[in-house]
């Protein structure tokens, strides 16, 4: 199951403790300060990686822990530095702190109000003594920060930093005080508790209502193997796959789940899905041409658009193809030149199954994308 977000704690090692500690050899009998320092705890660093589709990897995962560093030795040996945890996320993850607020200071109380014994019986009720509603305060709300956005393969971010090693005692000897039996204990590592989201960043992103062929297409063109039946919401999560069109020439496809009315406020996978439309460069909206009428279809094509528009006015002015999908039914030709009448626009008419139209396609979405390359 694909899964875009996930709350996590993450915490930086600590750092190891300093040590006292003095020098006992034999020709040294008033040895100085020898104390090691402690090393520094380990970082949590998170890495963009095209290798991890979601989240599901950290799914059953609650809590991430960098290594704490060692305490120092004698001798000034210093201990070992903690090891850094990397973690691969999918490329667009963003991360967010969601930082606890900070506890309220402390309120002094005025000494009149200590006076128990001469206070008036109405001061005991919730009214209080000045007859006002009593009102208990809102409890303050978490502030969320955003951290990262790993919109880049290979993007590392250092999320949680590790906590410093403590001093040894050598760094506390002076000219007065040549045996300090001071040093310090190590620092705890940065906590942080994370809502990690999804936003999947493709070249284009097929659109449409369930059953529209979106799956279809994708499994012909790339290597990517979406599930594909002949019912509604077979596509429960996004797919990605590259398309190339030859040595130079490639963009990134993604299959997202179909829409249907009302997914803007939530309906269906609603906004699961809107928001991997997002950052998609160019839409291809497929339209089931293997039956109905041409205002019908009219309408199935509005139904996205309405969707896109009610989410954001931005998603629904992106760049957008209208393509005709199942040519290979009959009646499906005249199906779609009546559609593209209606809407007043070219609709192109491929097949998926059949591979109708599909190489003329991906040629045009591919000068769309990049419209100074030559296809060769």
């Amino acid at each position: 199951m694909f899964v875009d977000e996930h709350t996590i704690t993450v915490r930086g090692g600590r750092g190891g403790d300093g040590l006292t500690n003095f020098r006992h050899e034999a020709f040294a009998p008033k040895g100085g300060p020898d104390g090691g320092d402690g090393g520094d705890g380990g970082d949590v660093i998170f890495v963009a990686s095209h290798q991890t589709h979601g989240l599901g990897h950290l799914q059953q995962t609650h809590e991430i822990k960098a290594e704490d560093g060692t305490d120092g030795k004698g001798s000034n040996k210093a201990g070992r530095n903690g090891q850094d945890r990397i973690v691969e996320v999918p490329v667009g993850t963003i991360v967010y702190w969601v930082k606890a607020p900070a506890a309220p200071a402390p309120v002094e109380p005025d000494p009149e109000d200590l006076d128990i014994a001469n206070a008036p019986e109405e001061a005991f009720t919730e009214a209080g003594a000045s007859g006002e509603d009593f009102e208990e305060p809102e409890p303050a709300q978490a502030e969320v920060i955003q951290l990262a956005d790993m919109d880049q393969p290979g993007m590392r971010v250092v999320i949680a930093r590790g906590g410093n090693g403590g001093f040894g005692n050598k760094h506390f000897a002076t000219a007065t005080n040549q045996s300090p039996r001071q040093s310090n204990p190590g620092r705890p590592g940065e906590e942080k508790l994370l809502r990690l989201e999804v936003k999947l960043i493709a070249d284009v992103g097929l659109v449409g209502l369930p059953n529209a062929g979106k799956s279809t297409l994708l499994a012909r063109v790339s290597r990517a193997k979406p599930k594909i039946a002949a019912y509604p919401f077979t596509t429960l999560g996004p797919h990605i796959g590259i398309v190339e069109m030859g040595p130079a020439q490639r963009f990134v496809m993604a299959d997202l789940p179909g829409l249907i009315e009302g997914a803007a406020a939530g309906k269906g996978l609603g906004h699961q899905f809107l928001r991997h439309v997002e950052r998609t460069r160019l839409l291809l909206h497929m339209i089931d041409v293997s039956d109905g009428e041409p205002e019908q279809l009219k309408h199935d094509h509005d139904v996205i658009v309405g969707e896109l528009q009610a989410f954001s006015p931005a998603l629904a002015n992106k760049p957008r193809i209208v393509v005709a999908n199942k040519a290979d039914i009959p009646g499906a030709d005249e199906r779609a030149k009546a559609l593209g009448v209606l809407l007043g626009q070219e609709v192109t008419l491929i097949s998926g199954v059949s591979g109708k139209g599909v190489k003329e396609l991906l040629w045009a979405i591919y000068h769309k994308l990049y419209p100074a390359n030559p296809e060769a």
